[in-house]
């Protein structure tokens, strides 16, 4: 009975420590685009969002009329505005919002 306890404690403690360290390295490896939404004058009137790039649809909550969107790069992200714009960011790059509109949604796919 002694023997059995101390292997299935064992068992247990092995499992333990092969699952969580996979799960771990899975979280980590998962990219994030870094986005800035900016408006008038962007130096001023802008925010920014982490989105992580699993092609996910996520909603954007900040009533600011966007007028440019910026991508630190390593992603394809396009975003959804209220007034029905699709604006599509590839890689590092600043894009226009046409016309400028809150931005409602958007997602991210990486590179």
């Amino acid at each position: 009975m002694k023997a059995f306890t101390i292997t299935a404690a064992m068992a247990m403690l092995f499992a333990q420590a092969h699952t969580s360290p996979i799960a771990s390295k899975a979280e980590a490896r998962q990219f994030a685009a870094q986005i800035t939404f900016e408006g008038a004058p962007p130096d001023v009137a802008f925010y920014t969002a982490s989105i992580i790039a699993d092609g996910s649809v996520v909603p954007i909550y900040n009533p600011l009329s966007v007028s440019h969107i910026k991508s630190l790069g390593g992603a394809t992200c396009t975003f959804y505005g209220i007034d029905g714009s699709v604006t599509t960011v590839v890689g590092a790059q600043t894009v226009d919002v046409g016309p400028p509109q809150t931005q409602t949604s958007g997602s991210c796919l990486a590179l």
